[in-house]
């Protein structure tokens, strides 16, 4: 903080006056201790009385604070028995106008300074410093031209802190680091992350700021995630009950979005649409980057939720998958453990070979009617890595029998990646159009599934042997360790909510 707008002399005059009216320190024996202590400490202090007690006080103050720390050594002799009184705090106060408390530390604002004055050309820091203060300081003396770093940094000292908010430092540092050269911007993140934790900005509020500023210049960033965990009653498909949870990156699970019932499919509809103006409400501009995350039980895997209609803002109505990532992720591999490790081995695999394509081996293919029975399934993909991935052009629905059920065999083994085509959209002739708008790295299956149902199509050769609206009924199961762990850190041991397995 900084108080430039008195001259010090006043200061020291009404420091004085403060002294003075504390009880007991208007006494000369008194003020002579004080002074005899401070020789014995410093050395001999060059005042001649003048027979006026707040005169001889203030040029015992200025002759103290001719020695370094010496104002302060003198100023805790005095209060020594005294720090709680009323008139005590007033000339703490008055001290802090003297002396005002810095927001960095020397050596802090010397190396900040020195970063920013390396900036890369052309990076306009006033316009910048303008979006975390209400104006640019006032130049010294009239001058023109660019703003010294020092000018703006004492700015900022004094720039008001928002409740929720990070220090605009710390904002208007990040702000500037993300559009420098690599090198610089990493040593500008170094200097936030070590100062940021003294200006109460924990890591994951500074994690907020740094995806909020990549953003901005058009970087890629880490999506928050909205876990929706969905279950239905046995008896009554229709009835359902619905959690949601808010994970912003580099923070655990935001508090209850939602626990309620819904008695409808238009009802559920219209709650998952309410959750996602709420999250967009708290993102602002980060929420267009939003992955929604459904945990389905295997009874709902192939509910369309990637078509519950949103109306953003009140804008035109669409699928929520035409706008956001949408994955559906199994409850029952979360709820069952054991399962996990099987899941880990698959997805190390990819880890491994990074540019494994949508295709043959990595994938396999089941027809229409041709669904595999579970006990060679287990057989063949037992201890396994690969395949990755399975495309169902005809998913078998649940009866209930998981004996007899090729799916629960697939989430048992680890498979990451299932591709269903739903009712109406499995055909006999779809395997070449389906491949050819989901071709390309598996790791980027969901981005290619979210241009899909968003009517992005790549630029496909040749005619295609059949037209579907695929963007309507393909569901993505994908699971993955960050999708475990955020819903491990979410759900813990599940309550089911209203008698809801």
């Amino acid at each position: 903080m900084t108080d430039a707008g008195t001259p010090r002399t006043s200061l020291f005059w009404e420091l004085a006056g403060l002294i003075v009216r504390v009880p007991g320190l208007a006494h000369p024996v008194t003020l002579r201790r004080a002074h005899d202590t401070f020789t014995e400490r410093f050395g001999q202090l060059d005042v001649a009385p003048s027979g006026m007690i707040r005169e001889d006080v203030l040029q015992t103050l200025r002759a103290c604070d001719a020695y370094p720390d010496g104002l302060r050594f003198y100023l805790d002799t005095l209060g020594s028995g005294r720090t709680g009184m009323r008139a005590w705090t007033d000339v703490e106060q008055m001290y802090r106008r003297l002396y005002p408390e810095r927001l960095l530390a020397s050596s802090e604002y010397d190396e900040l300074c020195a970063l920013l004055e390396t900036r890369a050309p052309g990076t306009p820091i006033e316009r910048i410093a303008l979006r975390f203060l209400p104006a640019l300081p006032e130049r010294a003396g009239g001058a023109t031209g660019p703003y010294p770093v020092a000018e703006l940094l004492d700015a900022f000292e004094d720039a008001l802190l928002m409740p929720d908010e990070a220090h605009p430092l710390i904002s208007f540092v990040e702000a500037v680091a993300v559009r420098q050269p690599a090198a610089l911007e990493k040593r500008l993140r170094l200097w936030n992350e070590r100062v940021a934790p003294r200006l109460a900005c924990p890591p994951s509020l500074l994690h907020q700021v740094r995806n909020r500023e990549a953003f901005r210049a058009g970087r890629p960033v880490e999506p928050a995630r909205i876990l929706v965990d969905i279950t239905a009653h046995p008896a009554v498909p229709e009835d359902y009950w619905v959690r949601a949870w808010l994970l912003c990156p580099g923070d655990g699970p935001r508090s209850l979005l939602a626990d309620r019932r819904a008695t409808s499919r238009r009802e559920l509809e219209h709650t998952v649409a309410a959750l996602h103006q709420d999250v967009g409400n708290v993102l602002g501009e980060l929420s267009g980057e939003l992955t929604v995350e459904f945990m389905l039980p295997r009874a709902l895997l192939w509910l369309d939720v990637d078509q519950f209609m949103i109306s953003p803002n009140g804008s035109v109505p669409r699928p929520i998958g035409a706008d956001h990532t949408v994955l559906v992720r199994s409850r029952d591999r979360f709820r069952i453990r054991s399962w996990w490790p099987a899941l880990y081995r698959r997805l190390d695999w990819l880890e491994l070979n990074p540019d494994e394509v949508f295709d043959a081996p990595a994938v396999r293919y089941v027809a229409p009617g041709a669904a595999p029975a579970p006990a060679e399934l287990l057989r063949q993909l037992r201890g396994g890595t690969s395949p990755f991935c399975f495309v169902l052009f005809d998913p078998p629905d649940y009866d209930g029998d998981l004996t007899a059920d090729p799916v629960y065999v697939l989430l048992e083994v680890g498979i990451p990646a299932i591709v269903a085509l739903r009712q109406n959209g499995h055909h006999a002739d779809a395997r070449p159009q389906l491949w050819n708008h989901l071709a390309g790295r598996l790791d980027q299956l969901p981005d290619r599934v979210r241009l899909l149902r968003g009517g992005v199509y790549p630029d496909v050769t040749g005619p295609s042997p059949v037209t579907l609206d695929l963007h309507r009924h393909v569901t993505l199961v994908w699971d993955s360790q960050d999708g475990l762990e955020g819903a491990e850190a979410t759900l813990g041991h599940p309550r089911t909510g209203g008698g809801h397995p």
